[in-house]
């Protein structure tokens, strides 16, 4: 019982630490394709973690030992946040803005797969796994389709190939981390869709 008061507590300080910044602007209302997203998100966590196994993006450096680079906005983890929390007899229950969370995430989608076009790869490996996974995963799983013209335009200009490889190393990384956020998210809004 003192474990759950403890988690409500810690969740509820959660809610009105991300609740303090700015509202985002609101869009159409965006609905899961729920019996293929779980699958689909999976795969791509699945293909940006092997991915980052691969020697041959990474000639040189060892990417295992360089830190994550996540995208510079956080509004996924503050908008998938719960953001009313109610506690009763050992139950936990949390509301959370469903549009404007699948937006975000769709956001980070566009953003990641914009980002990784722009590296230019001359082998294939990011456009025949990663960014097919991300493509695969908006097209199927969300209403609208979101590929047409990208909102977000990357410029990915290091000075050497090493600097190169280092930036998309980082990156990677930080995709990798956001692709579980969006999964947990994707797992909770198909639950409720389910229940």
């Amino acid at each position: 019982m003192l474990k759950t008061i403890f988690q409500c507590l810690l969740l509820s300080l959660l809610c009105v630490l991300c609740s303090a910044g700015p509202a985002g602007v609101r869009g159409v209302p965006i609905h899961l394709s729920t019996d293929v997203c779980q699958g689909l998100g999976r795969a791509l966590l699945q293909e940006a973690t092997d991915v980052l196994e691969m020697d041959q993006l990474f000639r040189g450096l060892n990417c295992s030992e360089q830190s994550a680079e996540l995208r510079p906005s956080k509004k996924t983890l503050s908008v998938c946040t719960p953001q009313s929390l109610m506690c009763s007899e050992g139950t936990l229950n949390f509301t959370f803005d469903q549009d404007e969370c699948l937006q975000s995430v769709v956001e980070d989608l566009q953003y990641y797969r914009a980002t990784f076009k722009s590296y230019g790869d001359p082998d294939r490996i990011l456009e025949q796994s990663v960014i097919k996974s991300i493509e695969n995963l908006m097209q199927s799983c969300f209403s609208t389709t979101f590929l047409d013209g990208d909102l977000v335009k990357i410029s990915v200009d290091p000075k050497s190939s090493f600097e190169r490889r280092l930036k998309l190393c980082k990156v990677l990384k930080g995709f990798q981390i956001r692709t579980i956020t969006i999964n947990r998210v994707l797992n909770h809004v198909i639950s409720i869709s389910q229940s």
